[in-house]
């Protein structure tokens, strides 16, 4: 169901005591609500169990170019991501039965293991390593070895929550959402005047949450070294097998 910014500010507002049922807020206290929304959200936006969903993001690699800006107005024009979640090469080839996309992947490199590399600049057709150095506000992309042709760079990009152009326009989130952000966005604005949030409306911020995160977690497994006998590096210790789990 869609609702707007305004109401969700004077939902918010209502929770604490700051207006009553048949009040609306000053312009001056939405304002403050509004700030306050952001800030929020804008923290929501670091914690990878409030983000509901991860995507794939489609750039071209062009020959003999190594580093690319990733950001509004960059090389790639996305929404800056917090996080780069996995990096592919889409890469078309020819199995008999026609044309196919093989997803070939790279492995995202931290800074210590990117300065490792002495000789960064070696070409070859398809890159294995990506490096991210997480600048503000475009991030710089680097690629080793450095495609020798045009390539597809297929980034699982772990995008903010949205922000909030209008304080009227309709917004809608995944079930559970709304209500999770009035109520912690109730608990944020009571020190703004003042007030203590009711202990009910704590406890509801907290579980919202809490319920938020546990839906939104991804299925942890653990990793075992091939050399340890496995055939496959992932394994499921719950019922002594390789992928996949049996339901």
């Amino acid at each position: 169901m869609a609702t707007t910014v305004r109401k969700i500010i004077t939902g918010a507002m209502r929770l604490i005591g700051l207006v009553q049922a048949n009040e609306v807020p000053s312009d001056a206290e939405i304002q403050v609500g509004l700030k306050a929304l952001d800030v929020m959200i804008d923290s929501w936006s670091n914690d990878s169990l409030m983000i509901y969903t991860i995507n794939p993001y489609y750039f071209e690699a062009v020959s003999n170019k190594q580093d690319y800006t990733l950001g509004p107005g960059g090389d790639w024009d996305v929404i800056r991501p917090m996080q780069i979640e996995q990096a592919y090469v889409d890469w078309q080839t020819d199995t008999g039965g026609g044309q196919e996309v093989v997803s070939l992947p790279i492995s995202i490199a931290n800074d210590a293991q990117w300065s490792s590399i002495v000789v960064k600049y070696i070409s070859t057709q398809f890159p294995t390593i990506l490096y991210d150095n997480g600048n503000y506000p475009l991030r710089k992309i680097s690629l080793y070895p450095i495609p020798n042709q045009t390539i597809t760079i297929v980034l699982w990009l772990w995008q903010p929550l949205l922000t909030f152009q209008s304080l009227d326009t309709d917004v809608e989130f995944p079930k559970g959402y709304e209500r999770a952000i009035r109520f912690n966005l109730a608990v944020e604005l009571a020190p703004e005047y003042g007030r203590v949030p009711p202990p009910t409306v704590t406890s509801t911020a907290i579980d919202t949450k809490t319920a938020l995160a546990a839906i939104n977690a991804t299925t942890q497994f653990m990793r075992m070294d091939p050399s340890m006998g496995q055939r496959s590096p992932t394994y499921n210790w719950l019922y002594s097998t390789t992928l996949p789990i049996p339901k």
